[in-house]
């Protein structure tokens, strides 16, 4: 890999927001944002998206996590997960893929639902359709969007990254003031989060299949790569 020169964060959104724009397709760029938790894939692609919109291109916002079955939180409170079956059935893969993804694709209506279920207060999204333009962008963010019933579907993937110990630290100033205690943060951190990132890698070896990889570990200062 070689470094692309960067003087600031903005410098890595704009190269990224340019080089995603020149994709010449005839439907939609289906664009992942992808890494461990914690990595700042929700802000990065929100930044990316106004970006792209400063292009005047159409952008379409979407997260996996509005595609979790009912009942995921409780499960996640009962401590039910591991890592195998978090991987397997933590998201509702079908619905992401036949709601989102297909719809943007090749052969696809252009007609897509952007959110399916509310996990925290675990209920349905009210449905909403959106049309897409052929030259539209889809921005996506989430984890494990490179599983086998998803990476097919992507026509740009970027990989934010960061180490472990990265990730428990801003998960314990993240998610310290919900949850209520820092020691049970990280001890979730450490005996879920690690094993569950460790398999979805080892399985897909996603950090080394992405269009881009970003180091992210500074978060004012992210390092954009490229293979």
């Amino acid at each position: 890999m070689s470094n692309i020169p960067n003087s600031s964060r903005r410098t890595v959104i704009t190269a990224l927001a340019n080089e995603i724009a020149s994709i010449n397709l005839d439907h939609p760029t289906r664009v992942a944002v992808d890494g461990r938790s914690a990595a700042g894939k929700t802000t990065f692609s929100d930044e990316l998206a106004k970006e792209v919109r400063e292009l005047t291109r159409g952008v379409l916002r979407a997260s996996i996590d509005d595609f979790h079955y009912p009942g995921h939180k409780y499960r996640s409170q009962q401590g039910e997960w591991t890592p195998q079956s978090y991987y397997d059935f933590g998201f509702d893969y079908t619905s992401f893929a036949d709601f989102v993804l297909q719809p943007l694709g090749p052969e696809g209506n252009r007609r897509c639902r952007t959110a399916l279920w509310d996990s925290f207060h675990d209920k349905e999204i009210p449905e909403q359709w959106h049309t897409a333009g052929d030259k539209d962008i889809a921005i996506i963010d989430g984890v494990f969007l490179l599983h086998p019933e998803l990476a097919d579907h992507w026509d740009y993937v970027i990989w934010l990254d960061i180490d472990n110990e990265t990730m428990v630290n801003r998960a314990l100033q993240r998610d310290v003031a919900w949850v209520g205690s820092s020691q049970i943060v990280e001890e979730r951190y450490r005996r879920f989060w690690n094993p569950v990132h460790k398999l979805y890698e080892q399985l897909t070896s996603a950090p080394s299949r992405a269009h881009a990889f970003i180091d992210n570990k500074v978060f004012t200062e992210p390092r954009l790569l490229r293979s």
